[in-house]
Parts: C-alpha cells; sequence; structure tokens
C-alpha cells in the first residue's frame, strides 16, 4: 500500500485472542437457571454467537434477545491475551507510521493497553466507551481521522470484521486490511463495499503487505 502514514487497529480478534474469554461467557451463561430450563449448552451458545456475527449482527447482545436470557454472563478481560508477535509487529511498525485504536471497548482500555505493554506504540485512542459511539458508526472513523491530522488515504484500518472495521472505514475513503481471525474471520462479504483492499491471517503478515 502506497502513501499510508498512519494505522488504524481495532483491539479483539485483532491485537487480542478472545477465545478463552468466549468460552467462558458461555460456560457462565449456560450454568444460569434460566438456561439450564431452555436446556441449552455453553457449546450451543457458542455456535449461535458465530452465527450472529456471519449474519452481521451484534454476535451476544442478539443471543441474549433470541433465547431472552435474563442477564448476560461477564466478559472477563483478565481471559483476554496478545496474540503472538504482537509486540514485535507494533514496534516494527511504530518506527514507521503512526499508530491508533479504533475500537468497541469498555471503560479502561488505557489501562490494559498498558497491561499488555503496547500502550507506548500508540499515538491516538479511539474507544466507544469515550465517546457513547460504537462501530460501524462512521463518527468513531471521523473523529479518529481528525485527532490523527491525516487524509482519509494517508491512512488503513486493521480489523477482524467486515461489518464493524471494514465497512465503515471505506465509507470514509481509509485503506482497509481484513485480519481473518475468530468470529470475524467467519464472514463473508456481502456487497462490494464489505470487500477489503487486503486480506491477512495474523499480524506478522502486515509486515509484508504495508
Amino acid at each position: 500500500m502506497k502513501n499510508i502514514k498512519c494505522i488504524f487497529f481495532d483491539i479483539g480478534y485483532t491485537l487480542i485472542n478472545e477465545d478463552d474469554v468466549w468460552v467462558q461467557r458461555c460456560i457462565e451463561q449456560a450454568e444460569m437457571e434460566d438456561v439450564k430450563i431452555l436446556g441449552l449448552s455453553h457449546k450451543q451458545i457458542y455456535e449461535e454467537i458465530i452465527r450472529a456475527t456471519i449474519a452481521y449482527k451484534p454476535q451476544y447482545r442478539t443471543v441474549i434477545q433470541k433465547f431472552g436470557f435474563l442477564k448476560s454472563a461477564p466478559y472477563r478481560h483478565e481471559l483476554e491475551k496478545l496474540y503472538d508477535n504482537t509486540d514485535l509487529v507494533l514496534q516494527s511498525l511504530s518506527h514507521k507510521y503512526k499508530l491508533g485504536i479504533i475500537a468497541n471497548q469498555t471503560d479502561g482500555l488505557v489501562d490494559r493497553l498498558n497491561s499488555w505493554g503496547i500502550l507506548k506504540y500508540f499515538s491516538f485512542i479511539i474507544s466507544s466507551w469515550d465517546y457513547q459511539i460504537m462501530k460501524p458508526d462512521i463518527k468513531l472513523f471521523q473523529i479518529a481521522l481528525e485527532q490523527s491530522g491525516y487524509n482519509a488515504s494517508e491512512t488503513v484500518m486493521v480489523g477482524d470484521r467486515l461489518d464493524n472495521d471494514i465497512f465503515p472505514a471505506k465509507v470514509i475513503g481509509m485503506k482497509t486490511i481484513w485480519i481473518k481471525q475468530g468470529f470475524g474471520g467467519m464472514q463473508n462479504p456481502k456487497t462490494e463495499e464489505f470487500f477489503p483492499d487486503t486480506e491477512i491471517t495474523n499480524l506478522d503478515e502486515l509486515l509484508n503487505v504495508l
């Protein structure tokens, strides 16, 4: 990709492996009394999350609403893990590009980035919690561009979801890289607007496509 000056990243299933989080969440959901009455196993709940994601729907809220669960099992951030070589890839990219984040996250993102040892690489952190705007709303991407000072054509968005990351970034003129990890990696582009400029299967490949 030519003329790129700034790279924005999603968090979940882009920089962070959430597999253990979602398995545990489904286990805890299945152990709730109202869910036991329905006879749903944690594996069935997990499969429903996959279906929701493939259908371009909010993955957990859709499942909660479908079955009428009384409450949602907690999302346990302490089970999140950096993907292998995340630190090394960010370190390498930070020598050539400005790095930023555009992510749907709960409160405490800066603290989590610091605990993972990667906060130092980011110049711009745009979290849905701080602005009370969630992807795929393009306003969050517009805020990111305004803060960075770069034109959309000088930036690239790296994310795992075609609906939350690739589509809105393309709408405002950013370049896009789809990292096919996690639930989002199972999606399929439904129209031309959802096709990324580039596909990769892990962060290491970023060093070869930028």
